[in-house]
């Protein structure tokens, strides 16, 4: 067995310096998709949690609050990995049924239908996000708009769910 003793002390990495000195930031994946959303027009900012803040509002002006959660790269890992989570919670209200195991049983169905879409249920609240791996070559200018756009269409397909179907005229399916 060898004595590990005897084995040499390898210094850790350390990345390169930033360009003319400037300080690196230590949430570079935060700091990406916070610049892909101010590229799209929205305006985000930190919150107490770390997570992105920010608003969408649709045609008739209504804003829906979204966020961002960016689970940085360990510094240590040989392919810097991140973690994006981009989320979203609503107030349950009509036609969602006043049943909890309904709910749930929606959620999964939804959840098990779209692709990247979570749907879930935390007391009277629906909880739907999008999670992606980050990685360097990651194309955050594709990601972040899609995964905005499969929220709420995620959101839209669980309310939708709960319409009752209109009559069809007889002889039509």
């Amino acid at each position: 067995m060898t004595d590990p003793t005897a084995l040499p002390n390898f210094t850790p990495h350390e990345p390169a310096g930033t360009p003319n000195g400037a300080a690196q930031s230590q949430t570079p994946a935060r700091d990406a998709v916070l610049e892909v959303l101010t590229g799209l027009g929205i305006e985000a900012q930190v919150d107490a949690d770390g997570d992105l803040e920010y608003k969408i509002v649709d045609d008739e002006g209504t804003a829906t609050t979204l966020f961002a959660r960016v689970a940085e790269a360990q510094p240590e890992m040989e392919v810097p990995l991140a973690l994006v989570r981009f989320f979203g919670q609503w107030q349950l209200q009509d036609p969602v049924s006043p049943d909890r195991n309904d709910r749930i049983a929606r959620c999964n169905d939804l959840t098990l239908q779209l692709n990247l879409v979570k749907l879930t249920l935390v007391q009277e609240s629906l909880v739907v996000s999008v999670e992606h791996v980050i990685l360097p070559g990651s194309d955050l200018a594709v990601l972040v708009p899609l995964s905005i756009n499969h929220i709420l269409q995620g959101v839209g397909f669980f309310y939708q769910s709960w319409a009752p179907i209109e009559d069809v005229p007889a002889g039509e399916q």
